[in-house]
């Protein structure tokens, strides 16, 4: 390890979706960020906020292939084990991916199914989805196409101001690892095109302005404003030395115990299963650290808003509308 001394730093080190062990994400989308930030006692917040894909092919690949909202909004149906429409195919993905989750659960399977067959020229439309399909062996003209929830997206992050600024001064951050405060609960499709490319050239220009600090601007008037919520990490388990196993087990926890539907049992099993490995901080540290705060903040809204949805608080609360802060 090299220290390096620099006036400014950013992060743009993506999101976590390796938290789950279905995901869309690469492999290098550990949370590292939003890690480092914890350590240094950075605010972050809105991590409770994990946005799933409901379409995700299921398949041994990963990051699993994505079938876009566009099939769907071109008419493909979704259907269940007995071939019945169950939802809406044109609602948020929230609500999609929350009524696949509990038809999987009461079926006890771990996919469902998108029927495409009734959409012409699919090859032409979709070459993209096409190629993919056929790698995997299968044919949309004539096959139903296995699919499950997949972690997607992480809503919240580092919290910054609408330059990028964070709460420590010279860290900067842009991209998913930021909280900015343009998602609110839930992220509309594409909006993280706005994450990288608006708010990475605000960064560079505040720079050139001699910018030094935030202001109370965007997620960072949360952080600001008195009496914010806080809450806090949990305590780290007993270190491991297998760091590949803390991975996957931690991998395994979190999708069983902290995905689509979440409880305060499930979200406790998630803590328990929580163990830092042994080491010099690496990638299952850091996703170790992020799953703690994820996790605890997750049973800390005890209500459902956006993505995040507990089963046994239905509804939305007047009393967390406002953002959950770590740090």
């Amino acid at each position: 390890m090299v220290p390096l001394a620099a006036a400014a730093t950013l992060l743009a080190t993506g999101g976590a979706g390796q938290l789950y062990a279905v995901t869309t994400n690469p492999t290098q989308a550990t949370g590292d960020g939003v890690a480092m930030a914890l350590r240094a006692g950075v605010a972050v917040a809105d991590l409770e906020f994990v946005q799933f894909h409901p379409t995700a092919l299921h398949h041994p690949q990963m990051p699993r292939p994505l079938l876009s909202e566009a099939l769907r909004g071109h008419g493909a149906l979704l259907r269940d084990t007995g071939g019945e429409q169950f939802v809406d195919e044109l609602a948020f993905r929230d609500v999609v991916s929350q009524a696949m989750a509990r038809r999987m659960l009461e079926a006890g399977v771990e996919h469902l199914w998108l029927d495409a067959t009734g959409l012409e020229r699919f090859g032409e439309r979709f070459p993209t989805i096409a190629a993919e399909l056929s790698a995997a062996g299968l044919d949309p003209a004539s096959d139903w196409l296995p699919i499950a929830p997949a972690a997607h997206y992480l809503v919240g992050g580092v919290v910054t101001d609408l330059d990028g600024a964070t709460a420590l001064p010279g860290l900067w951050a842009a991209g998913e690892v930021a909280c900015t405060g343009v998602h609110g609960a839930n992220r509309l499709a594409s909006n993280s095109l706005l994450e990288g490319m608006v708010f990475a050239a605000r960064v560079v220009e505040a720079l050139f302005r001699g910018k030094d600090g935030p202001e109370a601007t965007g997620a960072m008037r949360e952080v600001s404003r008195d009496g914010r919520v806080v809450v806090p990490p949990p305590p780290p388990a007993a270190a491991a030395a297998d760091p590949a196993k803390v991975r996957e087990n931690l991998q395994h926890a979190m999708t069983t115990y902290a995905g689509v539907l979440r409880d305060a049992a499930s979200l406790a099993s998630a803590a328990d299963a929580i163990v830092l490995p042994g080491g010099p901080p690496g990638e299952a540290r850091n996703l170790a650290d992020v799953a703690g705060a994820v996790v605890a903040a997750a049973a800390a809204r005890e209500e459902s808003r956006g993505a995040h949805t507990r089963t046994d608080f239905p509804g939305r609360r007047p009393e967390f509308e406002r953002r959950l802060v770590i740090g």
